[in-house]
């Protein structure tokens, strides 16, 4: 075997054997760092299945607020300013989780499911004529608790331009 593809066979096998719990391998060569494996290597490893354990105690919206307000982009091509997106935070207790819904409220989790605490970032769109606002409702709703809590934010921000250089 060339020596990079073996090196590469032992790092990927020394991980894979980390992973469930062997604590050596041998090969002709020593492993070299995990950081030697490729960007965008894949693995067909799964991680085992974990039992989430029931929460405890009253579902509460400890936290949920935006702590990064968007800004549409603008100026000329020339002297650009980026649009800046939207960034959410939220923590919950006595849930195993959240559903997050984008400007659509009454669907619970239609943007996706994450855990108890966490941020997301939005691109946040734009679109409309010149000189009108944009505002879309960020909506987290609990999963996995005694109760069901929901709670919702907006976020808004000014279209400046259309990036076309005229207005």
């Amino acid at each position: 075997m060339h020596r990079p593809t073996a090196r590469l066979a032992t790092a990927v096998a020394a991980i894979a054997l980390a992973g469930m719990g062997t604590a050596a391998c041998s090969a002709d060569e020593p492993a070299e760092a995990p950081a030697m494996v490729p960007a965008g290597a894949t693995s067909s490893l799964k991680p085992s299945p974990t039992k989430q354990s029931k929460p405890k105690g009253d579902t509460k919206i400890v936290e949920f607020k935006i702590v990064q307000q968007p800004k549409c982009p603008e100026g000329t091509a020339v002297y650009r300013a980026d649009a800046v997106p939207v960034i959410i935070k939220w923590k919950v207790t006595g849930a195993t989780g959240i559903g997050l819904s984008v400007d659509n409220p009454d669907l619970p989790g239609s943007y996706g499911n994450y855990p108890a605490s966490g941020t997301e970032t939005f691109t946040f769109s734009c679109g409309g004529p010149v000189g009108s606002v944009e505002t879309h409702t960020y909506t987290i709703t609990t999963t996995g608790g005694k109760q069901t809590r929901k709670a919702q934010v907006k976020a808004s921000a000014k279209v400046m331009d259309t990036g076309r250089g005229g207005n």
